[in-house]
């Protein structure tokens, strides 16, 4: 048999790769997936950031097209659900109003919410009813990106009939609860769409969480309160009404048969979830003396049915009330910004997830993300700040020393297209 010569064996060596040379290849490919992943995930940031703007933008024309197609006030809501974790622009348009008494005298401390007496003189509230429109799209933000809307100093306070200050929008106590007087009322804050933190089984607040209206309380306001842009329906311009509205969003409940049993006829009459047409539901609620049809003018429960139904104590609506300032950021870099840890996991924001085995319980930021401050009052100063520019809380915005992450719009008055605020 014919033997190896020398120069076979040179040849195979030479074919061989050594220790060193694999190291070098894979310190080579460690260097290029340290500078390509960043790359990769600096363009999905980028990539998600435009589709954020554009689905922002697209929305604000979309609710004034709303309003022009149909003839009635339009309107974009803002909704967030932890669930979901992103944030929804639904269109809206106008189906009528309805009346709600207030109790709280003139300038007292309670904040006036709905009651269930008579009004006669007693002072009231005329809210407008607003459902999701037939036509238009329900746009979704990327994952992280949310928005948050501008409330005005003083537009946190609503006024009655009689000319009564009540704290009915964004009346948790980090902006100050239900006191008229207290100093947040009077200052400009960024306020979160802060409609999936309530009881979802809870058809009422205050009520059972089997979705029955056993126990119910109609005067506690309930705890989804959110932000929209409103449109004229005669001329598609900005609307100048500043009132609080309700508008209607069915809750993702996990009780779809109250009791464990199949919904009777009654249940399925007064769930806004189960409604074939959510619009002729309501204009069936708001108009109608005997909403039941069982022969019972205003229905069961002492007269207060259409409170809960769709008023401000049902948990199937949202109170809102018109910006025409948005913010759109990263909830993430905001975490950052205010010197958070990060977002809490169940939520993906800055607030703590609602106790579903309770039937009322304040909405509440996670203040253990938090290791410098003890008290929402400061986070929510240094939110506003952050979202301003001010991104080192000197109280003034800089281009030397600050590093503005949120962008700011303003709708256009006749046009409905966003313009972007340069800082």
């Amino acid at each position: 048999m014919r033997k190896n010569t020398p120069m076979l064996s040179s040849v195979r060596l030479r074919n061989a790769y050594t220790v060193v040379e694999l190291l070098v290849v894979i310190v080579i490919a460690g260097l290029l997936l340290t500078i390509a992943v960043p790359a990769f995930q600096s363009t999905i940031y980028s990539s998600n950031r435009t589709l954020a703007v554009n689905a922002l933008q697209a929305a604000s024309v979309m609710g004034r097209d709303v309003a022009i197609n149909t003839g009635k006030d339009g309107a974009i809501v803002f909704v967030f659900d932890p669930e979901v974790g992103r944030i929804q622009i639904i269109p809206a348009i106008r189906v009528g109003t309805v009346r709600e008494a207030t109790t709280a005298p003139a300038g007292s401390g309670g904040g006036g919410g709905p009651s269930s007496v008579g009004f006669g003189d007693q002072p009231y509230f005329d809210r407008e009813v607003f459902v999701p429109a037939p036509v238009g799209e329900v746009l979704t933000l990327p994952a992280g990106w949310m928005v948050r809307g501008y409330a005005s100093p003083g537009l946190m306070l609503d006024y009655d009939s009689a000319g009564n200050p009540a704290a009915a929008w964004y009346n948790s106590m980090m902006y100050g609860g239900l006191n008229v007087r207290d100093d947040a009322k009077d200052e400009a804050h960024w306020v979160f769409p802060e409609t999936g933190f309530f009881a979802k089984d809870a058809q009422v607040n205050g009520g059972s969480l089997d979705g029955s209206f056993s126990n119910v309380n109609a005067d506690d306001p309930t705890a989804r309160q959110s932000f929209m842009i409103r449109f004229d329906g005669r001329t598609g311009a900005v609307s100048r009404d500043t009132r609080s509205a309700l508008f209607i969003d069915p809750r993702n409940s996990n009780q779809r048969e109250p009791g464990g049993n199949r919904p009777d006829q009654y249940e399925i009459t007064m769930r806004p979830d189960l409604a074939e047409d959510l619009e002729v539901w309501a204009s069936r609620v708001i108009s109608s003396p005997d909403i039941t049809n069982d022969g019972i003018a205003y229905g069961r429960d002492d007269g207060r049915l259409r409170d809960q139904l769709i008023g401000n104590a049902s948990n199937d609506t949202v109170l809102v009330k018109p910006v025409s300032r948005v913010a759109l950021y990263d909830e993430n870099k905001l975490a950052l910004g205010i010197r958070a840890r990060g977002v809490n996991r169940e939520t993906g924001t800055i607030y703590l997830p609602h106790e579903q085995d309770q039937r009322q319980v304040d909405i509440q930021l996670d203040l253990s993300l938090f290791t410098d401050i003890n008290n929402e009052e400061d986070v929510i100063e240094r939110i506003n700040s952050w979202i301003d520019g001010d991104t080192d809380f000197d109280g003034t915005v800089s281009f030397l020393t600050d590093e503005p992450d949120s962008r700011l719009f303003l709708v256009q008055s006749y046009t409905g297209e966003l313009k972007e605020i340069l800082r």
